[in-house]
């Protein structure tokens, strides 16, 4: 447009009237200019047009433009229309203003633009709706395995706990999972287990103080007897019920100890004085049999005295009943820059390596056919792991058959305190201490 609007401003210049102008006519335009989409037209000053190209269309924003050194441009966007105006003078009569106005019509840069936007709508409606297409199916392919492994785990109960899903079927992330998945059935299959066998155990241990207390009920109704028959009934009967009683204590303790509900008085302990005092409590039962109990060593920690006198004494008594007459049990105490730890030995029978990794499960017998229902709950190395754990501590057993059988109970460094204090190794001090 530049192009031509300066070659029409020049043709002006040459022209002396506008006579000569308009005898040239448009001819000289279509000599320099070969773009159909290009007119012009030359207005006088009142606006009336002296020549015009074939294609021009008259727009009012032409006379209303001001031109300066640089043309100006006016659009017509109704029509799709674009001018460039410029002034111009006549050589023979240069006092008569004439005004040149270049057209560019652009209707069908438009319509490519529109037919463009159009078309650029329509691939991103198609390619969208081809992607999201594809995607559906490649993630409809990818989740199959997924699928699968969700309608496999639908299918597990508590009595197929034992069987794993098939991890070769898997890729990639989902492999680790069905792994990961494997494993937590692991656990859960071993915690069924433990739970089968403690609501049997726990059946049996009931049962058999209740089938006490109605066989002797049964046979002291079964005819008429004296005061002291009767006596003898229930005071036979009060051993049962006691029995019982400290099964249901155990449990509560067990119970409130898995849900953290035990609130531990924590203060400094001297291991020696606890477990001297613990054995002078047992030393009548022991010399019953000629059992002798050294304590040994030096330690002091902080915890509960009351759970720890507890652990300890339930690990003596343990002691004591299965060490040989005449033989010696020892309690040892040793404080390291690590933990503190107290053991107790026994020279018995021990204990077979296969029993040792279960010994601290609840109702857990070494030979179910020496059990003596007497003897106690079947709770009391439960009990003692259990403390250990709220202490942040450990307890564990080793054992040679024939030999001997030592059970630890580890407090860790944080627990230790200073030994100071520790009194000297004749201390007398004695309290009086219930049995568990």
């Amino acid at each position: 447009m530049e192009t031509t609007l300066a070659g029409v401003v020049a043709h002006i210049g040459e022209a002396r009237s506008i006579a000569e102008l308009r005898e040239k006519g448009t001819k000289f335009y279509y000599s320099f200019h070969s773009d159909e989409k290009v007119d012009f037209a030359i207005y006088d000053a009142q606006g009336t047009a002296y020549m015009q190209s074939g294609w021009y269309v008259p727009y009012g924003g032409v006379q209303q433009a001001k031109p300066g050194l640089d043309p100006a441009i006016v659009d017509d966007k109704r029509n799709a229309k674009r001018y460039l105006v410029a002034d111009a003078r006549l050589t023979g009569n240069p006092g008569l203003p004439l005004r040149v106005a270049v057209q560019y019509d652009f209707r069908r840069e438009q319509s490519l633009l529109r037919t463009c936007a159009i078309s650029i709508v329509a691939i991103i409606l198609v390619g969208t709706a081809v992607a999201a297409t594809v995607a559906y199916w490649i993630a409809a392919y990818a989740l199959m395995p997924l699928r699968r492994f969700a309608a496999q785990a639908d299918q597990i109960s508590s009595s197929r706990l034992a069987q794993p899903l098939p991890e070769t079927e898997m890729a990639g992330e989902l492999r680790e999972l069905a792994v990961s998945f494997n494993r937590m059935l692991v656990r859960l299959n071993a915690s069924f287990t433990r739970l089968k066998e403690y609501s049997s155990d726990l059946a049996h241990d009931i049962r058999t103080p209740l089938t006490n207390l109605l066989a002797e009920a049964q046979v002291a109704l079964s005819q008429r007897r004296s005061v002291d028959e009767y006596r003898q009934v229930i005071e036979s009967s009060v051993e049962e019920y006691q029995r019982l009683a400290r099964m249901v204590d155990d449990m509560l303790f067990l119970a409130r100890a898995d849900g953290h509900q035990n609130k531990l008085d924590i203060e400094p302990i001297d291991a020696y004085a606890m477990a001297d005092r613990i054995v002078r409590y047992y030393e009548t039962v022991a010399e019953d049999r000629g059992i002798g109990i050294a304590v040994e060593g030096r330690a002091s920690f902080s915890g509960d005295s009351i759970l720890v006198q507890r652990a300890l004494s339930n690990l003596l008594s343990n002691a004591i009943r299965h060490a040989p007459d005449h033989s010696t049990v020892v309690v040892r105490c040793e404080q390291s820059e690590q933990d503190v730890v107290i053991a107790v030995t026994d020279t018995g029978r021990g204990i077979e390596a296969v029993h040792l990794p279960r010994i601290f499960d609840r109702f857990y017998r070494v030979d179910p056919s020496r059990y003596d229902s007497a003897s106690g709950t079947g709770l009391g190395l439960a009990i003692v792991r259990s403390i250990m754990t709220e202490h942040d501590g450990d307890c564990w057993v080793e054992s040679m058959p024939n030999v001997f059988t030592t059970f630890f109970l580890r407090f860790p460094r944080e627990h230790a305190a200073g030994c100071g204090d520790c009194p000297p190794a004749g201390h007398d001090s004695r309290w009086h201490l219930e049995q568990t």
